[in-house]
């Protein structure tokens, strides 16, 4: 039992590597939720695949050890939360990006609109570096030492 879950892990922790190391944010982002998947199962695999009861005080002993059970719970939990917000990132990025491209995002997400490659931004989700609005080119007023103006 312990090879086939072996095996499992390989496969999983296997594909989530390659799919980091891809160039789309979406398969980036699904191959660190397949390495999650692989690390929870190594930690029930290592913790033991053991025929014991569950640890309640009316069934007779020997108990399986819930530590190992609660982190993966906890981690399912997390996992889940953290590819949520990566996919929403991704989804935001592709929005001011207008790609998908790890390698072409650079420093910054935003692109000349009027670029030969086509890889423009989408006009409605502008980058905070380029604001929307037009700053007034009124007379500064400093302040003296005295706190007057």
């Amino acid at each position: 039992m312990a090879s086939l879950f072996a095996l499992i892990i390989g496969i999983l922790v296997g594909s989530g590597v390659f799919l980091l190391l891809s160039r789309s944010i979406v398969r980036v982002v699904l191959g660190l939720a397949f390495i999650g998947y692989g690390v929870n199962l190594a930690i029930l695999t290592v913790a033991g695949l053991e025929d014991k009861s569950p640890p309640l005080l009316t069934l007779p002993g020997p108990y399986v050890d819930p530590l190992p059970q609660a982190l993966i719970l906890t981690a399912i939990v997390i996992g889940f939360a953290t590819t949520a917000l990566l996919l929403t990132v991704a989804l935001r990025a592709y929005q001011v990006a207008g790609h998908e491209d790890v390698e072409a995002f650079g420093d910054s997400l935003a692109r000349d609109p009027d670029a030969p490659d086509g890889l423009g931004a989408d006009p409605e989700h502008q980058s905070p570096d380029q604001p929307e609005w037009e700053e007034e080119s009124g007379p500064a007023h400093p302040v003296s030492a005295g706190g007057r103006a």
